[in-house]
């Protein structure tokens, strides 16, 4: 059976098992949008050069994105074919501009945009989001075969969804897994993707609000909103040497209030909640396969940890077990796959 897909030329899009794209300047961008292959243009916003870093897998049936960017970018669909697009933004903000209005995906909300009504996308400088990217009858066949009722057209699903609902967190975690599982395959498997789309779509399906049924939570208090920008701030800034004093003038606060803050809504002081984000970092790139040229040591002094004895002790007081461990079975999953 013919698909849109089929009529695309390869430089418009193809399917790629693995794909890794890193643009640091407008030639590159440039080059990119006429040779990348995938279903979006980019672009940058500001005056200063482009810093944007792209980790994916696509596929007609499925595509994953790790996607991060110092200087923000801009994306708009190059064609109609009816996809749809889960993303998780893990720092900084997305703001969907579509037919009917504009949305906002952040860490505390998740974003669903079908590309039919996606005009363009705006992501923020200091951006990080895990993404997927699936055909809208996927979505439709799953919702059949949940109520038992014969398809009857794509469910009426909220565009954002928060992530404190039931159901988010295990969603996110799936995307960000398969995600990286499948950047350590070397080929994909048409059999077992099908697979794959079919159970991420019950999944997604348990998990996300429909417009019947969602109620928005309420809007952040003024105090939440300081929170949140000290967060964007800190997540911004992960890999430099981060002073309170300027975290607390980015929310507009002084050092006394961000601590109060911190302790009171997360409990835990700000410079406790910087190193569990920064050995939580350290943690993913210890996972992924982009990084295994890298050693134990670089990875903890690229996340401010200098001392190897100290980046152990608080590794495993978090995790569970040492790097090494961690590197391990990262490698034991490899060795798994290229047997």
């Amino acid at each position: 059976m013919m698909t849109e897909y089929d009529s695309l030329e390869p430089d418009t899009w193809r399917p790629q098992a693995r794909f890794r794209a890193a643009i640091d300047s407008l030639h590159q961008l440039r080059a990119f949008n006429e040779k990348g292959g995938i279903a979006v243009f980019l672009d940058v916003t500001r005056a200063s050069p482009p810093d944007i870093e792209i980790l994916g897998s696509q596929t007609r049936i499925l595509s994953f994105w790790d996607t991060r960017s110092r200087s923000g970018f801009v994306t708009k669909p190059k064609f109609s074919a009816g996809l749809l697009t889960l993303r998780f933004v893990t720092s900084g903000q997305i703001s969907y501009l579509h037919r009917n209005g504009e949305t906002v995906a952040s860490s505390l909300i998740a974003a669903l945009t079908g590309f039919d009504e996606l005009r363009e996308v705006r992501a923020s400088s200091a951006i990080s989001a895990v993404s997927a990217t699936f055909p809208a009858h996927a979505l439709v066949l799953a919702s059949a075969a949940l109520t038992g009722d014969g398809p009857s057209g794509l469910p009426a699903l909220e565009p954002v969804a928060d992530m404190n609902r039931p159901g988010m967190a295990a969603l996110f975690c799936t995307v960000r897994s398969v995600q990286r599982r499948l950047q350590t395959i070397k080929q994909q498997s048409d059999l077992w993707l099908p697979l794959l789309q079919e159970v991420m779509s019950y999944q997604l399906l348990s998990a996300w609000p429909t417009r019947a049924a969602f109620t928005m939570a309420p809007p952040l208090d003024t105090a939440s909103r300081q929170l949140q920008l000290a967060i964007d701030y800190i997540e911004a800034n992960l890999q430099t040497a981060l002073i309170l004093a300027d975290v607390a003038a980015s929310a507009g606060i002084s050092v006394r209030s961000l601590q109060i803050k911190f302790k009171r809504e997360l409990g835990r002081t700000p410079v406790q909640f910087i190193i569990e984000r920064r050995l939580t970092r350290a943690h993913e790139d210890l996972l992924s396969a982009a990084a295994v040229e890298r050693s134990i040591g670089a990875i903890a002094r690229t996340w401010g940890f200098l001392h190897a004895g100290d980046f152990g002790q608080r590794y495993r007081r978090q995790f569970g077990c040492t790097p090494s461990q961690t590197r391990s079975t990262t490698a034991r999953g490899r060795l798994r796959v290229t047997e």
